[in-house]
């Protein structure tokens, strides 16, 4: 029994020394000059710790001449609006730079300064959402950050195409208070479905799912009255939707067979069928995204969202879907957040609004919130505003417009109080003006055109009237300008 103690306390005196050992050599002084010691073991720690922050301050001299340059104007996206001035904009940099230039130039009234990147000056034109890189330098360093910049253009004309009538009805827009005059009526084909602007604001493209054609018209840009250029067929049949590529001369038109993209001719608008790819499923209002380089299609039937790749060069659609992910019933209606990040999807028969993030590089989907629930359970159509604070949804069945505040970041949906608003009966399509300031809505069964003031402050709705319209008005769009 001696024996036995005396082995444990043996057994306890080496595991003693042997802790003694490492305590000693872990604070051996040559380890303990300091968290900036190479030596240290907190060296490691230090690092990281500095190349991580964004501050500037350097934890440690010796890092000061290794960590990259920084440069960061705590946003990748910027809104400005057409003649008002931009308050300066300086971005942090963490060390002294000799130069500092953009790749394109900065929109028409908007300067960079060479010296410290700092952005100022007044917006001249209107721009849609278009990718900068902002490069800094000095003698050792170089760092290029990319910014998307948005020009707010000047609220101008509203087009409204009426599914009973076939006519299009165009308005001029009091840039004041939003209310409608209108500047006349102009025939389309059968049903029009779908109607999209030219980047440019000139040219008005009507999709007419009845008669599978294209009207393409040409806006005047006093007026608002359209010319008609000519009338193609749509390349497929029953086209549903129309997008633009942003930046290409380039139309997509979603038929129930296929997908047909045309070329544009930018100075007469006219249309040519470059290529058609099959796609035997009926499909709900397809989306372009802010940069041309996916295309998002809701597969109405199939309770389903595909991305399809437009390639870079050609602007040409891919055959195959890079994804497909699941959504609630009979996906119809989709909006970009303003940032091009987040897409929102409205469904036929459901009162839920899905919200997904968008990876801007690989055109991924994924769901990162639980659905966002709305007045009413037949739904009409979504708007966001160009700014990136609120989106709207109109209801038909409640006769309603559905308030949202959205987070600039992430692009999540909150309820505004109230959450609804009345509206005319049976409330359909619906569009927020290129300023931000107005929403304006069709009313398919009382023939009108709702008018709503946004408050600039928390989003919520005025009506300020009507406008009357031809036969069972559907679809909305509003059009800007530049000087």
């Amino acid at each position: 029994m001696l024996i036995f103690v005396k082995k444990q306390i043996n057994i306890v005196n080496i595991l003693l020394s042997f802790f003694l050992i490492l305590f000693t050599l872990r604070c051996a002084p040559s380890k303990l000059n300091g968290a900036c010691d190479p030596e240290s073991e907190n060296f490691l720690f230090s690092a990281l710790l500095e190349f991580g922050s964004s501050d500037g301050k350097f934890l440690c001299p010796l890092f000061s001449g290794n960590t990259p340059l920084r440069l960061d104007y705590g946003t990748d996206f910027l809104v400005f609006k057409q003649d008002e001035p931009i308050g300066n904009l300086k971005p942090f940099i963490s060390e002294p730079i000799d130069h500092c230039e953009s790749t394109p130039q900065l929109p028409s009234g908007v300067i960079l300064n060479n010296n410290n990147c700092e952005i100022s000056g007044t917006p001249s034109v209107g721009l849609n959402a278009t990718k900068y890189l902002i490069t800094a330098k000095n003698q050792n360093k170089q760092i290029t950050t990319p910014l998307v910049i948005k020009s707010l253009f000047i609220p101008k004309f509203v087009f409204v195409a009426n599914l009973g009538s076939g006519l299009i009805n165009s308005f001029t827009i009091d840039a004041n208070t939003g209310v409608l005059n209108a500047s006349g009526a102009v025939a389309a084909g059968g049903g029009p479905e779908s109607m999209a602007l030219s980047p440019n604001q000139k040219f008005l493209t009507v999709a007419n799912r009845n008669t599978n054609n294209i009207n393409q018209f040409l806006i005047n840009q006093t007026n608002g009255s359209l010319t008609l250029v000519e009338t193609v067929l749509s390349g497929g049949n029953t086209p549903i939707s129309v997008n633009y590529h942003p930046t290409k001369d380039l139309i997509y038109i979603r038929n129930t067979d296929n997908f047909s993209t045309f070329s544009v001719n930018p100075l007469t608008g006219n249309l040519v069928l470059i290529n058609t790819i099959p796609m035997a499923y009926a499909a709900g209002e397809s989306l372009v995204d802010h940069f041309g380089n996916f295309l998002y299609d809701p597969f109405y039937n199939g309770n389903l969202i595909e991305s399809y790749q437009i390639d870079r060069i050609t602007g040409l659609l891919s055959p195959n879907p890079i994804q497909v992910i699941p959504s609630d019933i009979r996906p119809k209606r989709m909006a970009f957040h303003a940032n091009g990040k987040t897409l929102y999807v409205s469904h036929d028969t459901g009162s839920n609004i899905s919200t997904y993030q968008i990876d801007s590089n690989t055109g991924l989907m994924s769901s990162v919130f639980p659905q966002t629930p709305s007045s009413g359970v037949v739904s009409g159509s979504i708007a966001t505003d160009p700014l990136g604070r609120f989106m709207y949804k109109t209801n038909r069945d409640t006769n309603t417009v559905s308030m949202f505040a959205t987070n600039a970041v992430t692009g999540e949906l909150s309820p505004l109080p109230p959450n609804t608003i009345p509206t005319g009966t049976e409330p359909l399509g619906i569009t927020v003006d290129p300023s931000g300031k107005f929403l304006y809505n069709t009313n398919i069964a009382s023939g009108t055109v709702g008018i709503f003031s946004i408050n600039q402050s928390n989003g919520s709705l005025t009506t300020n009237g009507t406008a009357p319209t031809s036969t069972s008005p559907a679809v909305i769009v509003t059009a800007g300008s530049n000087p």
